[in-house]
């Protein structure tokens, strides 16, 4: 993502002006974007017109607009950003007050005003903005019959192909053999499709039993087709994945081997600290909570180390409740604690969400947290 332009007052109100330069940054976009917030971009509208004989032709008409939001919609299928509201700026193909649905698109500058921006939103902006963060990973995972081919971003994992295929039983080696062979073949076709080998710095093969390695000595052969596969054949890793669904993405970024090879990528760290709060629940409950009430309370008593949080509170149309998570945020990295937001998107932010969303691992133990009187000298 690439920012143009920014300028913010010191009341943390103004306009930054964007250009989304791949699909992650729509979706970094998405979580950006608030009710009541102005977009302007550019857009395409259906335009009647009538001619003085009363015929009607229609014409698909470029320009820009200006909206202020009312809702927002991402089709994470296709990395799509939609934001429907009413045009607050005069036009002369949209009346004021009417309303529009811009579809913002990748390489097309956009600006955005908020009365309000906050530290959250301006981090993920930087974040976003820096290149060295992204993570550069390609993984498939599959099963007899069953694959999907994936990028790992730092806050998406994008499906990029599925391939199904019926696969006879065994007791017909030669019927299972050339179906294996085609399925594969479909596979490798997917990889070398979706899946830049020269830009990305390693691709996750997983598996339940021998599947993974079939494929690698499949794409390895020595013959002129799978060149391309050889000349990169140290950035596949094989690991074991207990289906060939993307939610087994989530025990293989578990591995120790992909831990290491990944240990520079945001995705990794999550993961890692997500791992260590669900051992800490089992181990030493006292040191590992999640809900709201129960993390706020440690973060008042400066306890937090790790605090771990779904991106998705922080698309609330309720300002109250995104202003209360944003100070928490700023509450427990003011105390020197450690700060994870989770893509709601990735594999990892999914499991966080069923343990509400928000989780924390504490420097020692509470364990009558639910009895401990707090100050409520923040609360507004």
């Amino acid at each position: 993502m690439k920012v143009h332009h920014r300028s913010i007052n010191k009341d943390r109100s103004g306009l930054i002006k964007f250009t989304a330069e791949e699909p992650e940054d729509l979706w970094h976009i998405f979580n950006i974007l608030r009710k009541d917030d102005l977009l302007r971009a550019k857009t395409v509208r259906n335009v009647k017109n009538e001619t003085s004989t009363g015929s009607v032709s229609t014409k698909r008409e470029h320009f820009h607009i200006k909206i202020k939001v009312e809702n927002t919609f991402f089709d994470e299928s296709v990395c799509c950003l939609s934001a429907k509201g009413r045009n607050v700026e005069e036009n002369k193909f949209v009346k004021m007050g009417q309303y529009h649905t811009i579809d913002l698109e990748l390489n097309e500058k956009f600006e955005l005003v908020k009365d309000h921006w906050d530290s959250v939103t301006l981090k993920r902006i930087n974040e976003a903005t820096d290149i060295a963060a992204k993570a550069e990973v390609g993984a498939v995972v599959m099963q007899e019959g069953l694959a999907h081919v994936c990028i790992v971003l730092p806050s998406l994992t994008v499906v990029k192909s599925k391939i199904q295929l019926a696969i006879p039983q065994k007791r017909r080696p030669d019927k299972y053999k050339q179906a294996m062979d085609n399925f594969y073949k479909k596979i490798a076709a997917a990889i070398s499709l979706h899946l830049d080998l020269e830009r990305l710095k390693c691709i996750l093969v997983a598996s339940p039993g021998f599947t993974r390695d079939e494929f690698l000595n499949f794409i390895f052969q020595p013959i002129e087709d799978n060149r391309k596969f050889f000349t990169h054949k140290q950035k596949f890793l094989s690991v074991h994945s207990s289906s060939g669904y993307k939610h087994s993405l989530q025990e293989v970024l578990l591995k120790d081997e992909v831990a290491q090879r990944l240990s520079d990528t945001k995705a990794a760290k999550e993961v890692k600290s997500l791992e260590r709060f669900q051992n800490l629940l089992m181990e030493d409950p006292d040191r590992a909570f999640y809900g709201k009430s129960q993390v706020e309370k440690a973060c008042e008593l400066g306890a937090i180390e790790i605090l771990m949080m779904s991106d998705s509170l922080f698309r609330a149309f309720n300002v109250d409740q995104r202003k209360r998570m944003v100070r928490l945020v700023e509450r427990t990295e003011k105390s020197g604690a450690t700060v994870h937001i989770f893509s709601s998107l990735h594999p990892s932010g999914v499991q966080l969400s069923n343990l509400t969303g928000l989780a924390a691992i504490l420097r020692y133990p509470l364990p009558e947290i639910d009895e401990i009187d707090v100050s409520d000298s923040d609360e507004e």
